[in-house]
């Protein structure tokens, strides 16, 4: 796999050579938190030599502020600067969803119960991002809000999955069944496996592995990479119709057990990816592999916000 971890702040992470078989998880915050994000992504996908060709890579960085009201807890995320590269690097839907200037999240365990700030933070993004209108166009398309808030969803409920006591390394898919955490009704969870600890921002997280199948919300965007950034042919530029894709997905989560507040967060995604000649109708596809991390750093008392 030529995809490799170029994590954010280069933090060190080390396994945590202890003892412990057994953790509770209590996402029991008792005063706000405030923490630097970052956050990146590597686009790849494979040419018709079955080659990895990598095309855009994210990297924005942004603050949060964790608190808790009741059993609601909040987050509030506001953008600070952008480092992206790369042909679609202004252009990735998800993506651009990081830059969006303040964002507020509430939710009740891992339920989210509002989100604030990113339908409309995106939209006033993205008429002030100097673009062709072919490009702004097609970021304003409505249809893109619900997946952008699906996407935030999605993440809240994959670091809040584990609650109450789980062994440290461990199978724990039918544990979480029965407690009724994988009922969703979007996604396919496969399983679910701690992977023990990590010492990661001064903290010991544990780290958990979540495989799960799901569709591609933005299958559009990794065909103009694939395919209007010559990593194939320029014949395949005709097939524009039946864009379609479907991942394998490992979501792992390194999080506080004390606080919930995770300290990193790792998605690799490994897609089969659909299109269409709509004059032939011949259908072929390509693949992808797509890797994010977010590296989560809790500020130090007393520490300024540069």
């Amino acid at each position: 796999m030529k995809l490799k971890s170029l994590l954010c702040l280069g933090a060190l992470v080390a396994f945590c050579g202890c003892d412990d078989t057994r953790v509770t998880i209590n996402y029991d915050l008792k005063a706000p938190v405030d923490v630097e994000l970052c956050t990146q992504t590597f686009f790849a996908t494979y040419d018709l030599e079955n080659e990895e060709q990598m095309g855009t890579i994210t990297k924005t960085f942004g603050v949060l502020n964790y608190s808790k009201v009741g059993d609601t807890l909040k987050v509030n995320r506001k953008y600070s600067i952008d480092a992206s590269k790369g042909y679609l690097k202004n252009y990735m839907p998800s993506e651009l969803a990081w830059r969006v200037k303040e964002v507020n999240l509430s939710a009740v365990d891992r339920n989210v119960t509002s989100i604030e700030g990113l339908s409309e933070g995106y939209d006033s993004l993205v008429q002030a991002m100097p673009m062709p209108n072919r490009w702004r166009n097609q970021l304003l398309n409505p249809d893109y809000k619900p997946h952008l808030i699906r996407a935030e969803k999605h993440r809240w409920e994959m670091d809040h999955l584990v609650v109450g006591e789980v062994p440290a390394n461990a199978d724990i898919t039918e544990l979480l069944k029965e407690r009724g955490r994988l009922n969703f009704a979007l996604i396919q969870v496969d399983s679910v496996v701690t992977k023990g600890y990590q010492n990661l921002d001064r903290r010991k997280c544990l780290w958990y592995n979540v495989y799960l199948h799901e569709k591609e919300s933005f299958p559009y965007y990794i065909w103009e990479q694939h395919v209007n950034s010559k990593i194939v042919p320029e014949k395949f530029m005709a097939y524009t119709a039946g864009l379609s894709a479907e991942y394998d997905t490992e979501f792992g989560v390194a999080i506080d057990p004390t606080t919930g507040i995770p300290c990193q967060e790792r998605e690799v995604r490994k897609g089969v990816h659909t299109m269409v000649n709509p004059t032939t109708k011949d259908t072929v596809t390509f693949k992808s592999h797509i890797l994010s991390e977010r590296l989560f750093t809790v500020k130090k008392p007393g520490e300024s916000e540069e």
